[in-house]
């Protein structure tokens, strides 16, 4: 077998990007890969970059192709010696909090953004928390479900959106699943204009 220069691998950040969405994407989801449009939008990398970082890891046989419609669909080569080891390399790095406080910053009109500390996990396994993301206002909920679906590869997430009025009311009836939610282990407060946290 032809020596791998793993220095090859992770030379760039548009390859190491690439290399994180495909082996997530495997793990999460079907594995039915990517063309390169989609990932330079999703990226947000220039599609020569992307295109050149494709070119690379399909000769290196991490990457392979099919053609549909004229276009190239990549997908990740299982049979690559080191596949396993990529994938559990990604796995290990990564943690969707930040760009979910990223997104949140922009929606200013929710009161309350709880998000459970597992949901780091979310791509291997579901969790027993109650929920993940427990949310007090208003939000556009196809632009979050576009989001969650994004940053987990349509993983299934667990999450509620309330009104504030409505949180109140729950609360002034003693509403046990709010108080249950409110309270569970790994709960992390990004926002908290109602002082929730100091409530529980």
């Amino acid at each position: 077998m032809k020596n791998l220069d793993l220095s090859k691998i992770f030379w760039s950040k548009c390859r190491a990007k690439i290399l994180e969405r495909f082996f997530l994407e495997l793990e999460a989801g079907d594995g039915q890969g990517f063309h390169m449009r989609a990932l330079s939008r999703d990226l947000d990398e220039q599609i020569n970059s992307i295109k050149r970082e494709l070119d690379n890891l399909s000769d290196m046989g991490v990457l392979k192709y099919r053609e549909e419609l004229r276009k190239k669909i990549f997908f990740v080569n299982t049979n690559f010696l080191f596949a396993d080891e990529l994938k559990s390399i990604f796995l290990k790095s990564y943690n969707p909090i930040d760009a979910i406080r990223k997104f949140f910053k922009t929606q200013n009109l929710l009161e309350v953004i709880i998000v459970n500390d597992s949901i780091k996990k979310k791509l291997v396994e579901d969790g027993k928390n109650i929920l993940d993301i427990f949310l007090i206002g208003e939000i556009d909920k196809d632009e979050f479900n576009d989001f969650i679906g994004t940053i987990f590869y349509n993983k299934k997430v667990k999450y509620a959106i309330i009104s504030t009025e409505d949180f109140y009311n729950r609360l002034k009836y003693g509403d046990k699943l709010i108080q249950n939610i409110l309270k569970e282990k790994g709960n992390l407060f990004l926002k908290d204009t109602l002082n929730v946290k100091e409530k529980f």
